[in-house]
C-alpha cells in the first residue's frame, strides 16, 4: 500500500466468528446432523504386540441394528501416512498389531449403544509376541522385530562445517543428555470424521482437519479415487495444535463402512481414544555437545539423538528431520553435525505438534545455553546477544534470515523482566530465559514441491465481497487475519466480507495450517487478489469520472481523490454494479508460492524457509524445597512476527502458546506402562489450571518481512518453544539443581536437591 497509516492491518479487532463462538451456536463436526447416518465403533487391541489369527464378526454383524462390518481383509493393502515412501499403518490390523489401542474391526449401527454392543460380539483370536518399549533396548542386536525392516524407521546424519577441527580449537567443550516426554494436544473437541460413498461414487468427508486440500489429495491417492470424486469438508475446529494434520484410520474404516451400507458413517474418538489411539508429541533422547571459545563464541554443537516414533510411522521421520535443520538454526553456530534415528517401539505413535520438534530442542540447546554461560562467568544476556542472529546472516545450512528481531527480543525481553535486579538472587526465586527461531511461513518439500496458497474475491453489486479460500482457521484466527488484509486493500469494513473456506468443493488450493504459515502465504495470496480487483475497480471508477486511477483511493466503501480525503467522488458499489451491468463483473485471483527454491534438502539439509521468526521468553519461578512444587510468579515473551496484522490476537497466541509450554515443562505427560496409557483422561492428564498460570507481559516486536504481507511472518508456534528452557533455567537460578528431563516435577527437583546436598557434604 502507499499509505503510511493503515485502516485495519495492526488494528486490535474481535475476530470474525467471537460473537459466534462466545454464544454457543457455533457449529461443530458432533453437531452436523447428515439423514440416514450411521455409528461407527472401533474395535481395539487389548496387547500391545500379538499376532492376529482370526477376526470373526459374524455375531455382531447379526445384531439387530448393525448394518455392517469391516475387518483388515475389507482394507488389505492400504496404508497411511502422509509421506507415502514410508507407509506403513493399516486402517486395520492385517496380521499383528503393535500397540494396545491398535485398530482390529469396526461396525456401523442405527446407534452408538447398538455399535458398542456389537463390538462385544466380535472374536478375535491373538497370538500375544514379546513387545519393546524402550527405543534404545529396540535398537540393541537380537531385539524384538516390530516390522518386516526392523526397529530403526529412519536414520538420517548430517554434517556442516568442519566439527571437529572445531571442537579441538574450542576452550571448553560441554556434553549433556537430554530426554523429552509425550505431549498430549488436549483439544476441546477429540478428532472426528462422518464419511459418506454416495451412489455416484463419490466420497464426501466430514472431518476435524487443519487442511483440507492435502487431506483430499491424501484420500484420493490412498483410496485410488479421482481428485473430482473427493469432497472434504469441515465444521468449525475445537482445537487442533498439529493433532489434525495428515490423516487417521477412521477416516477410512468409515469411508468403507460407508461403501458397504451407502449410507453416511460417523466416527468420533472418545476422550480415551483420543489419548490411547490419538496423535502425540514424540518423546526424544537428545545428547548435544558444544565447542565454545573463552569469550562466548560459539564455535560447534553435535547432536545425537533418538526418537521414539511408536508403532508406526506418521510424523516421526519429519520431525525427527525438522529438528536436524532446527540444530543448526539458533545463534548461528558455524559447524554443526547431526545424527539421528527414529526407532519403532510398541506404544502409540506419534504426531505433529505445534512446534514440530522446536520444542524438544531448543530445551536442550537453551538450557546447556544457561551452563555454559555460568561456567565462562558471562551473564546469559551477554552469552545470547554475542551470539545473536541478526538480518543478512547465513546459517550453516546455507539460507540468509532476511528480517530479525532477535536481539531486540532479548533487549526488550529481559528489560520488561527485571533481568539484572531479579538475577542470581537466592532464597529459593530465580529467573531464566531461552530464545527462539522457527519457521514463519512453512517450508518447501513437506507436503510437495510447493507451499502455495491461492485466494478468489468476487465483488458482488453492493460493494461487498466473497472471499474463498483453502486456509483453515483451527482457532488461531486466520479467518479474521485475512478478511484484514482484503479489507484493507479494498477499502471496506470487515462486516462486508463474505468468508468461504472450509470445503474443497468451492474453496482454491491452499496447503493449510502448519508451520506458521497462514498469516504468510495465505496472506499474500489474499493480498494479490485483492489488489487486482482494487485495481479493476480504480480502472473502471477512472473511466466514469473522466480521471487517472493512480490519482484515486479507497477508504470507507467510497473513492476519494488524493487531493481530497474529505468528499467522496463514487461509492464503490457504484462502480461494482456498473460493471455488472456492462459485463465485466470485479474479480480477483490471488496465487502465492514460497519463493525460497528447493526448500530443505533431506539427504543433505541444505536449504531453508523463506523467513524465520523469533522470540525470547524470561520466567520468574519459586521453588518451595520442603516439596520440590514451582510456582511460575511472572512471565515476559517478546517475540518477532514482522509486522503485527491484528495485535489482539498477537497476544492471544502468545498467551497460549506460553500457557501450553508451561505444561509441557511442568506437568504433561503421557505415562505408559507396558504400552498402556495410565492417564487417559483430562482427569488425570495434568494440564496447567487458572491458579497455575502466571502474569503473562506479550511483547510485540516488529522487524518488517520484506517479503510477508504488509512485514508480517508467523507466530501460530514460536511461543511455546522456548518456555520449558526458560523455566528450567529460572530453576536453576532458584536452587542450583539443573533438570534434564521433562516435565520437571517435585519429585526430581527434589531427588536433585539431595543429591547436591550429599554432593556438598562429600566435599
Amino acid at each position: 500500500m502507499a499509505q503510511d497509516v493503515y485502516t485495519v492491518i495492526g488494528k486490535r479487532l474481535p475476530r470474525l466468528e467471537s460473537e459466534e463462538k462466545v454464544s454457543g451456536t457455533a457449529r461443530y463436526l458432533p453437531d452436523l446432523q447428515i439423514p440416514g447416518t450411521l455409528y461407527g465403533k472401533i474395535l481395539r487391541s487389548p496387547y500391545p504386540h500379538a499376532r492376529v489369527l482370526r477376526v470373526d464378526t459374524s455375531r455382531a454383524e447379526r445384531l439387530p441394528g448393525v448394518r455392517a462390518a469391516v475387518t483388515g481383509n475389507d482394507t488389505k493393502g492400504i496404508r497411511l501416512c502422509t509421506f507415502s515412501r514410508f507407509d506403513n499403518k493399516p486402517p486395520l490390523a492385517e496380521e499383528r498389531v503393535r500397540f494396545i489401542g491398535d485398530e482390529v474391526a469396526a461396525v456401523a449401527a442405527d446407534s452408538e449403544s447398538i455399535a458398542e454392543e456389537a463390538l462385544d460380539l466380535i472374536e478375535v483370536d491373538y497370538e500375544e509376541l514379546p513387545p519393546v518399549f524402550d527405543p534404545l533396548e529396540a535398537m540393541k542386536p537380537g531385539a524384538v522385530g516390530i516390522h518386516e525392516e526392523g526397529n530403526v524407521a529412519y536414520h538420517r546424519s548430517w554434517m556442516y562445517g568442519d566439527i571437529e577441527s572445531a571442537l579441538k580449537e574450542s576452550d571448553y567443550i560441554f556434553e549433556d543428555q537430554f530426554r523429552t516426554q509425550a505431549q498430549a494436544h488436549c483439544a476441546l473437541e477429540t478428532h472426528g470424521c462422518i464419511a459418506y460413498f454416495d451412489q455416484t461414487g463419490t466420497l464426501t468427508v466430514w472431518i476435524t482437519t487443519q487442511w483440507i486440500h492435502p487431506t483430499r489429495r491424501i484420500l484420493s491417492e490412498t483410496l485410488g479415487l479421482p481428485y473430482s470424486k473427493v469432497r472434504v469438508i469441515t465444521a468449525n475446529i475445537g482445537g487442533s495444535f498439529g493433532r489434525s494434520g495428515g490423516i487417521e484410520p477412521i477416516e477410512i474404516i468409515a469411508t468403507f463402512l460407508s461403501k458397504k451400507t451407502r449410507r453416511p458413517v460417523r466416527i468420533i474418538h472418545s476422550h480415551d481414544e483420543q489419548f490411547t489411539s490419538g496423535r502425540s508429541r514424540y518423546p526424544v533422547l537428545i545428547d548435544i555437545k558444544t565447542g565454545v571459545k573463552k569469550d562466548g563464541t560459539l564455535l560447534a554443537r553435535k547432536v545425537r539423538m533418538v526418537t521414539d516414533n511408536g508403532a508406526y510411522n506418521n510424523f516421526g521421520i519429519a520431525v525427527t528431520l525438522g529438528i536436524g535443520s532446527k540444530c543448526t538454526y539458533l545463534w548461528g553456530v558455524p559447524n554443526v553435525a547431526f545424527d539421528a534415528d527414529v526407532v519403532y517401539t510398541n506404544k502409540v505413535y506419534g504426531g505433529a505438534f505445534r512446534g514440530f520438534g522446536n520444542g524438544q530442542i531448543t530445551f536442550a540447546i537453551e538450557s546447556q545455553m544457561e551452563t555454559i554461560a555460568r561456567k565462562l562467568g558471562m551473564d546469559m544476556k551477554d552469552l545470547c546477544l554475542k551470539n545473536v542472529n541478526y538480518p543478512g546472516q547465513r546459517t550453516c545450512m546455507g539460507h540468509k534470515i532476511t528480517s530479525c528481531g532477535l536481539k531486540e527480543c532479548i533487549e526488550q525481553a529481559t528489560a520488561a523482566a527485571g533481568w539484572e535486579a531479579k538475577r542470581g538472587k537466592g532464597r529459593n526465586r530465580g529467573i531464566g530465559m531461552a530464545s527462539v527461531m522457527h519457521i514463519g511461513a512453512g517450508i518447501r518439500n513437506l507436503y510437495g514441491d510447493c507451499n502455495l496458497s491461492e485466494a478468489f474475491i468476487k465483488m458482488n453489486n453492493d460493494g461487498t465481497i466473497d472471499l474463498a479460500s483453502g486456509a483453515m482457521d483451527t482457532g488461531q484466527g486466520s479467518n479474521t487475519v485475512l478478511a484484514q488484509v482484503a479489507a484493507e486493500e479494498l477499502g471496506i469494513p470487515m462486516r462486508d466480507i463474505n468468508m468461504i473456506t472450509g470445503d474443497t468443493s468451492t474453496t482454491p488450493q491452499c496447503l493449510g495450517a502448519w508451520g506458521s504459515r497462514e498469516a504468510f502465504i495465505a496472506g499474500n495470496a489474499v493480498k494479490l487478489a485483492a489488489r487486482e480487483v482494487r485495481l479493476r475497480l480504480l480502472e473502471e471508477a477512472g473511466k466514469i469520472i473522466k480521471s487517472d486511477p493512480e490519482d484515486l483511493i479507497l477508504k470507507d466503501r467510497q473513492i476519494y481523490r488524493k487531493t481530497n480525503l474529505q468528499e467522496s467522488v463514487l461509492s464503490i458499489a457504484h462502480v461494482a454494479n456498473a460493471c455488472y451491468n456492462a459485463g465485466r463483473p470485479l474479480f480477483g485471483r490471488g496465487i502465492y508460492d514460497d519463493p525460497s527454491g528447493l526448500g530443505i534438502d533431506p539427504k543433505t539439509g541444505h536449504g531453508g524457509p523463506v523467513t524465520y521468526s523469533f522470540g525470547t521468553q524470561v520466567a520468574e519461578v519459586e521453588v518451595d524445597p520442603r516439596t520440590g512444587k514451582v510456582k511460575v510468579l511472572n512471565f515476559v515473551a517478546a517475540h518477532d512476527l514482522g509486522k503485527a496484522l491484528n495485535a489482539m490476537m498477537a497476544e492471544g497466541q502468545i498467551e497460549g502458546g506460553v500457557i501450553q509450554g508451561l505444561g509441557y515443562a511442568l506437568f504433561e505427560d503421557l505415562v505408559m506402562e507396558e504400552g498402556l496409557v495410565l492417564n487417559p483422561n483430562l482427569q488425570d492428564y495434568r494440564i496447567p489450571y487458572v491458579n497455575d498460570i502466571p502474569k503473562i507481559v506479550s511483547i510485540l516486536v516488529e522487524s518488517q518481512d520484506p517479503e510477508g504481507p504488509y512485514g508480517a511472518k508467523g507466530l501460530g508456534e514460536p511461543p511455546i518453544i522456548p518456555t520449558a528452557a526458560a523455566i528450567a533455567n529460572a530453576i536453576y537460578d532458584a536452587v542450583g539443581v539443573r533438570i534434564k528431563t521433562l516435565p520437571i516435577t517435585p519429585e526430581k527437583i527434589l531427588k536433585a536437591l539431595k543429591e547436591k546436598e550429599e554432593g556438598s557434604k562429600k566435599k
